[in-house]
């Protein structure tokens, strides 16, 4: 599982956050409400949220593929934390994939690192709808789906989602299938 990480992502760590920015031919953000809204107030805002995300994991991958969720834990040292108590209820399965020393990538003075774990899934609509409702709401982050073979990602965010698709061609058809959900900005935030 996720073994050729280091082939589709050279030289780059799970931070989603910084991903957009090394794969940008790649990569496209899609908001998760009308008008670029952040935040869900309600049920039918969260039922959009929870199709928007689906129709693109759909159109990355199809029911009945393997899929893989990545969460993250936090501490300040390089054993591995656990994901917060929300996830690991959600996602009981999760095996450490990998430590991040954050600091070193971002300049902390302070040590910092992510624990990333790892579980796989044979995706269905709705599977992942508990785990998005918790970022929506911004409850957590560094959340991140991938097929085994890592030849895209979609990084759910309070907000939105972030592609980095296959190939830029890939990330154009999708584009183009979803253009009511861009952002309105130049730089595609």
């Amino acid at each position: 599982m996720l073994s050729q990480w280091q082939d589709r992502f050279p030289a780059s760590e799970p931070i989603a956050h910084r991903l957009k920015t090394t794969f940008s031919k790649r990569w496209v953000r899609f908001h998760s409400l009308p008008g670029s809204k952040r935040y869900p107030e309600g049920e039918d805002e969260y039922a959009t949220v929870m199709d928007r995300h689906n129709r693109i994991l759909g159109d990355l991958l199809g029911t009945g593929q393997a899929v893989v969720l990545l969460t993250t834990g936090y501490s300040d040292t390089p054993t591995p934390a656990p994901p917060p108590p929300e996830l690991r209820l959600l996602d009981p399965q999760a095996r450490h994939w990998r430590g991040v020393p954050l600091h070193e990538q971002d300049g902390f003075t302070e040590p910092s690192y992510w624990h990333v774990f790892a579980s796989e899934w044979a995706w269905e609509p709705g599977l992942f709808d508990p785990v998005v409702r918790l970022v929506a709401d911004d409850v957590v982050c560094n959340v991140m789906v991938v097929p085994p073979d890592c030849r895209w990602l979609l990084h759910p965010y309070d907000g939105g989602m972030d592609v980095i698709a296959e190939s830029p061609e890939a990330r154009g058809r999708l584009r183009a299938a979803h253009r009511d959900w861009l952002s309105p900005r130049a730089d595609g935030l």
